[in-house]
């Protein structure tokens, strides 16, 4: 790579930058949860919550994450937003983690990436990184903010001091952590195992995925369950139950959305309405999807009223046994 710029770049107001010049920062500061994206979509995990829970992120830095490993050349983009591993991602997930190989694939990815090349000289060897010149030069090549800038700058750093890593010799063996590896092929079995407990229950007769919230509603002690749907139900698939520690007695809904889409809030709304008219003590909506910011915040205003999500499902049914199970390491089995 060439050498890092350490002259100061050139103010941003007003500056005329070519194709050539313009750079595309990643905003993902952890080149290891880039890798772990590229594997998941080696192994073919593409549900949205999956994806989310695996790499410990909400929506936003998900993107970010997503936008990097598209930008590094490990993943592309499908037509349908999908997203497949290419070559060089595969050359990356068959390297060890943390390995020199890991990082020789990174480096290589690092240099192939077009939008990067200007800032390219960041990730030399040989010479050091002047933070204050490097954010200035990523505001002239972008037009940043300055704060923004600076953020952008901090990522290149760190991916950086993981793509270098560590020249000095190490003091003890350098032993593969197999018990964090282990995790981590746990982490990335059990995305894809509730994606495809998800798409199971998407594909069940509704009466049937009715009756498994019935079955998951008495696992978690709720009493009286009878399970209603059709398509009179009033808003209200699963009837129960719910006793306090004083034996006060709480009448309970359960909606069930089996959804590809997130639910939005329009359900939500009808539900409120139904926690009303039905004088409920608490109602909860169950999703194989996810709900939309809207029906999150209409839902907040509604203190009775609880939303499941589709991996909060199946980490419920799994905690009680009804379809899949947690084994003895916490891998997702079925029941």
């Amino acid at each position: 790579m060439a050498r890092v710029l350490k002259a100061e770049g050139r103010a941003s107001g007003g500056v005329s930058r070519g194709p050539a010049e313009r750079a595309e920062v990643p905003q993902a500061d952890k080149l290891e949860s880039v890798r772990q994206l590229a594997a998941a979509v080696g192994d073919g995990i593409h549900h949205p919550a999956a994806l989310l829970e695996l790499l410990h992120v909400d929506q936003r830095h998900f993107a970010y994450y997503r936008q990097a490993a598209v930008l590094l050349g490990l993943v592309r983009a499908r037509g349908d937003r999908s997203l497949a591993l290419t070559d060089l991602g595969r050359r990356l997930i068959a390297a060890p983690e943390g390995s020199a190989d890991e990082r020789r694939v990174l480096a290589r990815a690092i240099d192939d990436a077009a939008s990067l090349r200007p800032l390219g000289g960041c990730f030399a060897a040989d010479a050091p990184v002047d933070a204050g010149a490097l954010a200035r030069r990523v505001q002239a090549l972008t037009g940043l903010a300055p704060s923004t800038a600076a953020r952008r700058a901090q990522t290149l750093i760190r991916w950086r001091e993981y793509v270098l890593g560590p020249d000095l010799a190490p003091s003890r063996p350098d032993l593969p952590d197999l018990s964090a590896r282990l995790e981590r092929l746990i982490a990335r079995h059990n995305a894809l195992a509730k994606q495809r407990t998800l798409e199971w229950l998407l594909q069940v007769a509704p009466g049937r995925f009715e009756t498994i919230l019935g079955e998951l509603a008495r696992a978690l002690g709720y009493r009286e369950v009878i399970v209603r749907g059709g398509p009179s139900d009033g808003g209200i698939d699963v009837q129960a139950i719910r006793l306090d520690r004083w034996g006060h007695r709480a009448r309970v809904a359960i909606q069930a959305k089996r959804y590809q889409r997130p639910v939005g809030r329009r359900i939500i709304d009808e539900m409120i309405g139904v926690v009303a008219r039905e004088r409920l003590g608490e109602a909860i909506v169950v999703t194989t999807s996810e709900f939309s910011k809207q029906a999150e915040s209409a839902a907040r205003g509604e203190p009775r009223l609880r939303l499941v999500n589709g991996a909060q499902l199946v980490d419920l049914l799994a905690e009680h046994g009804v379809v899949v199970r947690y084994a003895q390491r916490g891998e997702l089995v079925p029941a």
